[in-house]
């Protein structure tokens, strides 16, 4: 059956000679994979543009409940993706984001509110003049919807084994996040991204983290 879906894509893997496999989260099915053929091609449906991590798509799509990777039938850029790789600061940041989407989601069902939040994080990435803040407000922001929030040392068992030093640093990120000097969002992210990989046992490394440690210039 067809459906209009607007969707925001999280990665691109090759599957064979001039063929893809698209991972996009879409606002109707959640988390699908997509075959996407010679997309360096001018008259591909799907092109290489609309496949950078974090653009948001307005799809026309072949959805079958039964099948493992769908069908994209039309797809064009939503305005909010006209220039948002343009920044070579905002697009380490999109790679960052679909990368930790990408690995701490596995149901494929539906979040509309999730999706919501997706594209919140577009417009504000689009507009943000404090890129140093923005990966550490994405991955407290993005804990709520996850259910992994560290809220307190009280309700966190990983908190509480942390040195002295490392939890006052966790703490003062939760709560007052914007006194942070830039060492302190260095060493921030990487308790973070420790907390992420404890809460979600199948996250991993990210590829994406080491690029992320030299633009904390907010």
């Amino acid at each position: 059956m067809q459906h209009s879906t607007q969707g925001i894509v999280l990665g691109v893997t090759r599957y064979k000679d001039n063929a893809y496999i698209a991972t996009i989260y879409t606002q109707l099915f959640g988390k699908v994979s997509y075959a996407v053929y010679n997309p360096q091609s001018k008259r591909a449906k799907v092109r290489m543009p609309h496949l950078s991590p974090m653009t948001l798509l307005e799809m026309e799509v072949t959805h079958r409940d039964n099948k493992d990777i769908q069908q994209i039938n039309e797809v064009k850029l939503h305005p909010l993706s006209y220039s948002l790789h343009d920044n070579p600061i905002q697009n380490s940041l999109c790679f960052f984001m679909a990368e930790v989407i990408q690995k701490s989601i596995e149901a494929k069902n539906a979040d509309t509110e999730l999706f919501a939040f997706m594209v919140h994080c577009i417009q504000q990435l689009t507009a943000s003049k404090t890129e140093g803040l923005f990966a550490l407000s994405f991955l407290l922001k993005y804990a709520k919807y996850l259910g992994i929030y560290p809220y307190d040392e009280a309700e966190n068992e990983w908190v509480r084994y942390l040195s002295c030093t490392d939890k006052q640093l966790f703490l003062t990120l939760l709560q007052q996040p914007q006194t942070l000097s830039l060492a302190q969002k260095r060493k921030a992210m990487q308790l973070l991204i420790s907390y992420y990989q404890h809460a979600l046992p199948g996250m991993g490394s990210l590829n994406s983290l080491a690029v992320l440690t030299e633009i904390f210039s907010a």
